[in-house]
């Protein structure tokens, strides 16, 4: 699935205003919930004002038993009664096999209130009230929590998909730009190609083959340039001669004191667009021999079967900076450059070719890039 073009500005917008929807209703049930809530503790708590308040007199049984009736048979919270001198008489919400551990337990967690009956100025100590909290009460305790990840959580997935969205718009445009160079790059190439065969043998052989190669090179970069953002043209073979040809060219193209040492050991059958391919080596050569400028250098390609297919390149230019900021479009340390040339090879190798694309080193004394594209199963 290509979250790029799944992630559309319609997609987020939907996304937002059911997100927000949800929050809304799930906030709204709660709160009544809540509500409902509240309003039976407070109806609870003004019967038993009301039938204490008839009779300040009451004894301690018809005390106990209103306390029973009115607030222990209505809890859903673990608690234990005791008498004044700490033996169980009555619990709610707790096992009864052996109530005086789980009196010590509450104990631990709440201090017990103590029931006490007044007669004018005496007080009498009739017992004590041992509770903990009920599953109510804990839900209100990790509710902010909850709410707190599930907004970040909401939030993150949603700033996510805006970044990828840009990034997807960031990728069209290039995308555009590049397809429309080609299309206005059509015509007078075409034109170029028919001045060419007029000249054909008024000019020198080698001047005609030159400029036929040439020719021939930028027909080739238009057709590169106008499959940005088509799917590959994949078919499975071993990729040696691609390689070896996108060498040669760049071997043309490089000054004289450029020395090329070509390793290339077989390779496995992998499956690949032969055009972008070779687009993404040139692409890395290139660079390297940008690196090295007028200087004396080496470029070094290597070719080399681990559990990927694995192509090397090394220069021994002055290096570059490491971090993804290379793979980032428009970025570039040349005066002219556009800084596409690695985002290119990038997607060529990532996206069309399933494959990666690896800064495997850099310095001062020379860079070395790494494309690993992976075995065709048997």
């Amino acid at each position: 699935m290509n979250l790029k073009r799944k992630f559309s500005s319609r997609t987020l917008a939907i996304y937002f205003l059911i997100g927000i929807g949800i929050i809304g209703i799930i906030t709204y049930v709660y709160s009544n919930y809540l509500i409902q809530r509240i309003q039976k503790e407070t109806e609870t708590t003004s019967r038993i004002f009301a039938k204490y308040a008839s009779g300040p007199s009451m004894e301690q049984e018809a005390l106990l038993e209103l306390i029973f009736h009115e607030v222990i048979q209505r809890i859903d919270f673990p608690v234990v009664m005791t008498d004044a001198e700490g033996n169980p008489t009555s619990s709610k919400n707790v096992l009864t096999d052996n109530l005086r551990k789980t009196v010590e337990k509450l104990d631990n967690s709440h201090e017990p209130i103590p029931i006490v009956i007044r007669h004018g100025s005496d007080s009498t100590l009739v017992g004590y009230v041992h509770y903990g909290l009920s599953p109510f009460t804990k839900s209100l305790q990790i509710l902010p929590f909850v709410e707190t990840i599930f907004l970040i959580a909401f939030l993150f997935i949603g700033f996510w998909g805006y970044l990828i969205y840009r990034k997807s718009e960031e990728e069209k445009i290039w995308n555009s730009l590049a397809r429309e160079t080609a299309h206005q790059l059509a015509t007078p190439l075409s034109s170029l190609s028919g001045w060419l065969e007029t000249f054909k043998g008024k000019i020198s052989g080698d001047i005609y083959e030159g400029i036929r190669e040439d020719t021939k090179r930028m027909n080739e970069v238009l057709e590169k340039f106008s499959r940005i953002g088509l799917p590959p043209r994949l078919v499975e073979k071993e990729p040696i001669e691609t390689i070896k040809k996108s060498v040669d060219y760049m071997k043309k193209r490089a000054h004289k004191n450029i020395v090329f040492y070509e390793k290339f050991k077989p390779l496995p059958v992998i499956k690949f667009d032969d055009i972008l391919l070779g687009w993404a080596v040139e692409n890395i050569l290139k660079n390297g021999l940008d690196a090295i400028g007028a200087e004396k250098g080496k470029i070094t390609i290597k070719t080399y079967a681990a559990e990927d297919a694995v192509i090397e390149i090394s220069d021994s230019g002055k290096g570059i900076k490491k971090g993804k900021e290379i793979f980032r479009p428009g970025y570039t340390t040349k005066k002219y450059g556009w800084g596409l040339g690695l985002v290119l090879t990038k997607r060529i190798i990532e996206d069309y070719h399933k494959g990666k694309l690896i800064l495997k080193k850099t310095s001062s004394r020379g860079t070395t890039f790494q494309i690993l594209i992976p075995k065709e199963a048997k």
